[in-house]
């Protein structure tokens, strides 16, 4: 089952509760009003999951000024599936201002409202709304939410004592949150002691945190320190924690400043000869072969890797495209090459956050 499966299984559960509560409530009115017609085709739209005719409907129903607390709230759910926070925080707004919905479903709203503030990237309005509701104050979710924010807005004391807070509530961890608040005050540092000091922290947390080995790497480079940042970033390519050619780019660069590219390419070749799986690997070597005008080599390599058991569906991918594989490329054309370690999430892009769980630097070849 996909995860757009599970999010609209879920969503139709939500939804569905929502009914059966407005439901409940209204049963004891004294008077019963009929469906509109249109509520009804909109929502079965909606349950069979053709989302764009549900939008229509549902938004053609609230524009007649028909449309009541739970059409907003699947009109709302709807724009956020469809990436669209902006919209939906705009119907969250016009929701909060209505005289039909109760406290205990006002107190929900905020934090569907704070958290469509977060995704739009207004930060500062999440953090204060949340900040006068003192009632949903101390939510986990909308902790995070507060978390996560204060993070983009670069206020990363206040982010830590955030992830602290929901840390002490829950007894859990909001994944590499810790670790990714310290590689950006490092990079903000922009070296010295001060960027050690937090690079340090970071991996005391998690020593496979890969940003803040490549940074670790890095500062050295800046204090002229080659060998040491060779050393590191050796140590990085035999972890396989390479995630992107721009990984092994600095890796390279710390080699050539030390005079060592030569003793690089007999690593490379050394890891592949013992079947390293990160498939990055194998295509910086393969580079190196075709820069040498070596295409026969790159050739091979690339296919000895495609062969192995845990083969990586990336240098796969980049084989087809070099060498014209047409079967290849069609058999591997709706195939995701990353993977999140966390939640499972697959993609075809790699991000510093999955878009599923928000783990920081968790996306990884398959």
């Amino acid at each position: 089952m996909t995860y757009t499966e599970i999010l609209s299984i879920s969503a139709a559960v939500i939804i569905t509760l929502v009914f059966l509560f407005f439901l409940t409530k209204r049963n004891t009115a004294a008077k019963t009003k009929k469906t509109n017609p249109s509520v009804v085709t909109a929502l079965s739209a909606f349950f069979k999951g053709e989302d764009a005719a549900a939008l229509e409907q549902l938004k053609n129903i609230a524009l007649k000024g028909q449309a009541n607390p739970e059409i907003y709230l699947i009109l709302g759910f709807l724009q956020k599936k469809k990436g669209d926070y902006t919209r939906a925080a705009q119907i969250h707004e016009m929701m909060l201002g209505s005289n039909d919905i109760d406290k205990e479903f006002k107190n929900a709203l905020y934090s569907e409202l704070a958290y469509d503030y977060m995704m739009a990237g207004q930060h500062a309005k999440a953090v204060a709304l949340l900040k006068q509701e003192s009632q949903v104050l101390n939510k986990p979710e909308n902790i995070i939410t507060m978390a996560r924010s204060a993070l983009a807005l670069q206020s990363y004391d206040n982010a830590i004592n955030y992830h602290t807070k929901y840390n002490k509530l829950t007894g859990k961890t909001i994944p590499g949150f810790f670790e990714k608040c310290m590689v950006e005050k490092t990079v903000n540092a922009g070296g010295g002691q001060n960027a050690a000091k937090y690079i340090k922290s970071a991996l005391e947390t998690n020593k496979a945190c890969r940003p803040a080995r490549i940074i670790k790497a890095l500062l050295y480079m800046q204090g002229e320190k080659n060998l040491k940042a060779i050393d590191e970033f050796k140590a990085i390519l035999e972890e396989g924690l390479l995630r992107d050619m721009n990984d092994f780019k600095n890796v390279e660069k710390a080699y050539i400043a030390a005079g060592k590219e030569a003793e690089l390419h007999t690593l490379l070749r050394e890891l592949t000869s013992k079947g390293a799986i990160n498939p990055f690997i194998y295509l910086a070597l393969a580079d190196f072969y075709e820069y040498n005008n070596d295409s026969h080599s790159a050739k091979i390599l690339l296919e000895s890797y495609i062969e192995l058991p845990d083969a990586k569906i990336i240098a796969a991918k980049e084989y087809a495209l070099r060498y014209n594989n047409k079967l290849l490329l069609h058999a591997l054309h709706d195939t995701f090459s990353y993977k999140c370690r966390e939640c499972g999430f697959e993609t075809n892009d790699y991000k510093d956050d999955c878009p599923k769980c928000a783990a920081y630097d968790s996306i990884y070849p398959k």
